[in-house]
């Protein structure tokens, strides 16, 4: 349904253009009138979470956008090509899933007051409650282990990725590890620094892992932002690898391009049509 807002007619829509929802499935029932028209994308853009082997499956078939938390580069650089070959094995192309890095930045316009602003932020914050919710996520019970005891591998319904990535003997994680990177009360990595550091760190992650791009946590809202809007995108945009203006079209569009305002030809999602209106 196209919306002819139409001011003079006072007609909005077509009448026989606007389709009632009939659906009867396993989970939900809906049977009514939607109370908005279609995105001009048809689907929203699809972001997915989660790098176990079922969510890398699962993103292979339906993400186009994935959020990854690796704290190494070296898990990256093992993620980034698995999650792109997940697409390719379900016959879409490399190019057709995005994959974003999760971070928390603290700048300042020197290192020293960045480091003044960090270790003003961790007075307030509480790594006990980040390790409460980290053992939400990994079902893990934290409260069993010494400071120093290594974390033993465990078989959970929790998140898969994250119980092998702290439960593997190389990386030696511990209680007293966890505690030092939840310093925020957030379990994301976290670059400290001048403008230029903060940049230079981004830029190294994107060269070294081929990851697309970075999800900004927040530390203090709206502060953690605005920071990083005032002082590190003009860096970046001085250094030609940011945008100075956004692009025109859908919010698909300005991730994939131009004329990519729809699911990609061999998303699955594409495949899909209503029985009830199959040729509308």
């Amino acid at each position: 349904m196209k919306a002819l807002r139409d001011r003079q007619r006072r007609i909005y829509a077509q009448p026989d253009q606007v389709h009632k929802i009939d659906h009867h499935g396993d989970y939900y029932r809906v049977e009514a009138i939607h109370l908005s028209e279609p995105s001009l994308q048809r689907t929203p853009v699809i972001y997915q979470a989660g790098s176990s082997g079922r969510g890398q499956t699962f993103a292979g078939r339906h993400a186009e956008c994935i959020f990854i938390s690796s704290q190494s580069k070296d898990a990256a650089r093992k993620l980034v090509p698995e999650a792109r070959k997940a697409a390719t094995d379900q016959g879409r192309t490399a190019a057709g899933v995005k994959v974003f890095r999760g971070l928390t930045v603290v700048v300042a316009r020197t290192e020293s007051e960045a480091w003044d602003l960090f270790n003003e932020y961790v007075l307030y914050a509480s790594p006990e409650a980040g390790l409460a919710h980290f053992s939400s996520g990994t079902g893990i019970d934290f409260s069993g282990y010494g400071m120093d005891e290594p974390i033993r591998a465990v078989k959970n319904n929790a998140i898969e990725s994250l119980v092998k990535t702290i439960t593997n003997p190389e990386l030696e994680w511990t209680k007293r590890k966890l505690l030092n990177q939840l310093a925020l009360g957030g379990r994301y990595a976290t670059v400290v620094g001048s403008p230029s550091e903060v940049a230079d760190a981004m830029e190294e992650w994107v060269r070294e892992t081929d990851i697309d791009g970075f999800n900004l946590t927040r530390t203090v809202s709206p502060e953690s932002f605005e920071a990083f809007v005032d002082l590190v995108i003009p860096e970046l945009q001085q250094r030609g690898i940011y945008k100075t203006a956004y692009a025109e079209g859908t919010l698909r569009e300005k991730i994939f391009g131009n004329g990519n305002a729809h699911l990609s030809a061999e998303h699955i999602g594409r495949s899909f049509r209503s029985h009830a209106h199959a040729a509308v």
